[in-house]
């Protein structure tokens, strides 16, 4: 794979997925191939049971998953792209994910303990981060499998990568099928687009990730059933919001570029969104588990 490959007009209909912001589809078609490599290196940590190992290790293998391919590689194949690194669409999506992936880690996982019941059981991770005030009583937390091991962070912005990366050149897709038709239509359309990515994502992480019988014996939710029915729609709030936003980033090459701190502005607006979502299911609807 080359910086040229990817620069290179695909298949007829191709824009109808990518934006037209050169730089941002090269990207766009870059993550798209990072998908495979996360699958792959997900399923051998799963098999190996890499991710119950000691804190160092724990750490590194799970940065090794996003580091060197979403950072290093990008780096080297888009040096001579005429973008400067630091204002590629590559460089900012990572700054992007990796803020809104640190906030919703730290404060909102915390929700998925008590609302969904979700538990991590990696016993020989010592080394945990997340709020002391949201969440469980810190004294039993460990205890109840309530704490975040500080490598799922890294973990995280890997598997939230593929999702916005899929879910945006999806949405793309569709929303330019609806080009043409009354303008009420199209915003009514949009919202059914991102509300459907949003579900979508929100389901098939735990019905494909936590319902594999390997993977559950260091993540998991008490009521897989109750999670897959009712809990998906919770998890759609994360990205009901982060879809939209990120779609948004460098989308359109006649407009400013976004900075870096506007990037991470962005998502840390859209992380306490989506938190506030989730407080307002606790307050209206409650656990599901």
């Amino acid at each position: 794979m080359t910086a040229a490959t990817l620069d290179r007009p695909s298949v007829a209909g191709a824009s109808k997925w990518f934006s037209t912001n050169p730089d941002k589809a090269w990207g766009e078609k870059f993550f798209l191939s990072f998908v495979p490599v996360f699958l792959i290196y997900n399923a051998i940590m799963i098999k190996m049971n890499w991710l119950n190992v000691g804190n160092f290790w724990h750490v590194t293998q799970n940065l090794a998953m996003w580091i060197p391919y979403c950072l290093v590689l990008p780096a080297i194949l888009r040096r001579n792209s005429g973008v400067a690194w630091h204002d590629s669409y590559w460089f900012k999506f990572n700054v992007y994910m990796g803020t809104f992936v640190f906030f919703v880690t730290y404060f909102h996982t915390e929700y998925f303990f008590q609302i969904l019941g979700f538990r991590y059981n990696i016993p020989n991770v010592t080394l945990n981060y997340d709020s002391y005030l949201v969440g469980p009583n810190e004294a039993t937390a460990l205890a109840e499998h309530k704490k975040v091991p500080v490598g799922m962070y890294f973990n995280a912005i890997a598997f939230f990568i593929v999702y916005h990366s899929l879910a945006v050149v999806a949405m793309r897709r569709i929303r330019n099928t609806l080009t043409g038709l009354n303008a009420v239509v199209q915003k009514a359309g949009w919202v059914v687009i991102v509300a459907a990515a949003a579900w979508f994502f929100g389901w098939a992480e735990p019905r494909f990730y936590n319902t594999n019988p390997e993977a559950a014996q260091i993540t998991w939710y008490v009521n897989i059933d109750a999670m897959l029915k009712y809990g998906a729609f919770f998890y759609a709030l994360y990205f009901i919001v982060s879809f939209p936003n990120i779609f948004r980033l460098d989308e359109n090459p006649a407009q400013p570029r976004w900075t870096i701190s506007r990037c991470m502005l962005e998502a840390s607006a859209v992380s306490m969104i989506s938190m506030l979502l989730l407080d307002l299911w606790g307050w209206f609807i409650g656990p599901i588990a």
